[in-house]
């Protein structure tokens, strides 16, 4: 696997011990120093105020390592692992051929945001390479205050936030991912982070390693983001002793076609 030769402005490339990755400016001295010793999600298990996030693969929040007095004092990192019946064959390795998924996703994110998609900033990402697999991991700023939607409806986050301004704000987030052209593989209910702000409560979408970024022209073919969100939601509602009501229904959809909620 080459090493790519440009990066998007404002990232740098870092080479360690072996493996690749960029970073932010700011982040370039931590990666390397800490790529040299340990990939970034085995750094990610020891720091003594991290706490690992469900549901999301092998995902941890840290404090910042490095960070601007504006800027989250919390990152995600990421483990990129397989989903689905090809995890057990292939776990976290990834074929080492195209653009690896750190890169994929950094660019993604990029113009995700570009597009007005709220979307934590990508810090840094690395790259493990072997001679047929490689392995990845992802660091992105934290979103304060934030609960995926899953926790929101069904888990311990269920308090901190109305589950139908929560169902407005996802609906209208994936109107959005759609009018952007952002067409997201896994719109599920952990990969919808909410946040409450003034004015209401926001949503953000996050793993966009599988995203496709696309031209006006793809609003014309069908993409079932929100009906992956719903079967997502029925699941969870399946698992769980807290049912989804009409109004929780009639919430998404209402967020979906634009009658109200922030995203």
């Amino acid at each position: 696997m080459p090493l790519p030769v440009n990066f998007p402005e404002g990232y740098g490339l870092v080479e360690a011990a072996g493996a690749w990755g960029f970073a932010l400016e700011g982040a370039r001295a931590w990666l390397a120093e800490t790529l040299a010793s340990a990939p970034l999600h085995a750094w990610a298990t020891r720091q003594p105020d991290g706490r690992e996030l469900s549901g999301r693969g092998r995902t941890s929040s840290v404090p910042a390592a490095v960070r601007r007095p504006t800027d989250p004092d919390r990152w995600v990192v990421r483990h990129y692992r397989r989903g689905g019946v090809i995890a057990s064959w292939l776990g976290d390795r990834y074929l080492s051929v195209g653009v690896p998924r750190p890169l994929r996703e950094l660019h993604a994110s990029l113009e995700a945001r570009r597009r007005g998609i709220p979307t934590p900033r990508v810090v840094a990402g690395t790259v493990h390479p072997g001679p047929v697999f490689y392995r990845a991991d992802l660091v992105t700023e934290g979103i304060p205050g934030g609960a995926d939607l899953a926790e929101v409806l069904f888990g311990d986050a269920s308090a901190a936030l109305d589950d139908e301004a929560a169902l407005v704000a996802a609906g209208a987030l994936v109107r959005a991912l759609e009018a952007a052209c952002v067409l997201h593989p896994d719109v599920n209910a952990k990969n919808v982070v909410l946040q409450a702000q003034a004015g209401g409560i926001h949503a953000h979408v996050v793993d966009l390693d599988g995203c496709r970024v696309g031209s006006a022209s793809v609003r014309t073919r069908s993409h079932p983001m929100r009906r992956r969100l719903e079967r997502s939601l029925r699941r969870h509602e399946a698992r769980s002793d807290r049912p989804l009501g009409p109004r929780a229904w009639a919430a998404l959809r209402d967020g979906y076609e634009a009658r109200g909620g922030a995203v």
